[in-house]
């Protein structure tokens, strides 16, 4: 690809994807503040351009965002690592976001730490980040009945764990429509 149709393609991925995925990262990495998450966005742009013929046309934003969650998932090890060797020099006091607290408030939070890893990931990219069968399974990196078995199971056993302790406190939870 001549360079500077390359550069045009990756300036409109960044355009078109960015946003998406720096929110998608901001909501699922719990580190230290955010330029933790500038940082972990600008690995991910670094490595689509690396691999920018890699990308598929037709699922950039699923590509990117399985390139996000190997990137989290490595920055969530290294934080790991560094809070054990931190922990006793100093206590770590953390302040939950926004979206935490109302998550917690509708119980949802809890259910969804409930759920096994790769379910909670297929389901909240499925609702938090509007991704459909396809987009889904680029993203997670299997086949797109995978993918939705991963989705259906999530799906009923998210509902199965609210239908435990249901709180008259809380409004229902909906869940998204499928198409």
């Amino acid at each position: 690809m001549p360079s500077a149709d390359r550069e045009e393609r990756f300036n409109r991925l960044v355009r078109e994807h960015g946003d998406a995925v720096h929110r998608y990262l901001r909501r699922r990495y719990r580190g230290g503040d955010g330029t933790d998450v500038e940082d972990l966005l600008a690995d991910v742009m670094a490595i689509a351009w690396r691999r920018l013929d890699d990308v598929p046309g037709d699922a950039e934003a699923p590509w990117l965002f399985g390139v996000a969650r190997r990137r989290l998932s490595n920055a969530r090890s290294r934080q790991t690592r560094r809070d054990r060797i931190m922990a006793p020099l100093r206590p770590k006091a953390a302040s939950p976001a926004a979206e935490e607290e109302a998550l917690a408030d509708l119980g949802l939070r809890e259910a969804l730490s409930r759920l096994p890893d790769k379910e909670r990931e297929a389901l909240t990219l499925t609702a938090w980040e509007g991704l459909g069968p396809e987009e889904l399974a680029a993203a997670l990196g299997v086949s797109v009945n995978a993918a939705a078995i991963r989705l259906s199971k999530a799906k009923t056993r998210l509902l199965g764990i609210l239908a435990e302790n249901p709180d008259e406190s809380s409004p229902p939870v909906a869940t998204p429509k499928q198409p």
